[in-house]
């Protein structure tokens, strides 16, 4: 067989192929947000398809001991019907100066599909969930507003740099430079507490330009800000 023909005929193999992969599921939020002494945080998970099966699952970044339980971790939902999940804290021990972040991955695994030459894929959606001890330092709603941005002339180009100095996890999206042409710097970037973030300028702006940019709340909307950057020295952002 040559090599054309053999490309020939795995194309039209693959052609003859149905896939499903678009998401049935839809979540009741975008994020769960424990505070300290909180014991439960729900979420209902709806099945817009049909018959599924749902499984979930915690995941961390760093903690060796997750400190959270689902129930149920397996559950099948029916066609147009929802499934309510318990996220439970188990109460163990996490930083008291700072927030904590996981990750709820919720995957549908759809029913055999009964039909030939079709190939069902399943599809994974993952929310954040938070930790958020009593006693920190102003608010959540305000850390935004803390955030100190500055410009940076490099060896690399010109450089945006931004700084965390709140206890609590701010994810930034849209960052947009006011007023001109191919103007996104990214599209959205979460910094944790503390943390310094430098992400490269798509052009030179100048010694001082004007960013706008949504932050996350904790009901999953868009909060809008704005900030002037300037070279060389410390910015803060106001609300819009």
């Amino acid at each position: 067989m040559s090599p054309k023909f053999f490309i020939k005929a795995m194309s039209l193999a693959l052609i003859t192929f149905s896939f499903g992969a678009h998401a049935a599921i839809s979540l009741s939020g975008t994020r769960l947000v424990f505070a300290e002494g909180k014991k439960e945080e729900t979420l209902v998970v709806r099945n817009d398809g049909k018959d599924i099966v749902v499984q979930s699952w915690i995941e961390s970044e760093g903690e060796a001991d997750l400190p959270f339980a689902i129930t149920p971790p397996l559950v099948r939902v029916g066609a147009k019907q929802q499934q309510l999940l318990r996220v439970l804290f188990s109460g163990s021990s996490l930083p008291s100066d700072r927030e904590s972040v996981f990750w709820l991955s919720i995957q549908e695994i759809p029913q055999s599909a009964g039909e030939e030459n079709t190939l069902q894929l399943a599809v994974r959606q993952r929310i954040k969930v938070f930790y958020r001890p009593k006693g920190l330092s102003g608010t959540a709603g305000a850390a935004p507003e803390q955030l100190e941005w500055r410009l940076l002339n490099t060896s690399d180009g010109q450089q945006l740099q931004i700084k965390n100095p709140t206890p609590y996890y701010t994810t930034l999206v849209d960052l947009v430079l006011f007023g001109v042409k191919e103007n996104k710097v990214t599209d959205a970037r979460m910094l944790s507490p503390g943390e310094i973030v430098t992400l490269p300028m798509n052009k030179v702006i100048g010694s001082k330009h004007r960013l706008d940019f949504g932050s996350i709340n904790d009901y999953g909307g868009r909060d809008l800000f704005t900030v002037d950057v300037t070279e060389g020295q410390s910015a803060k952002a106001k609300g819009l």
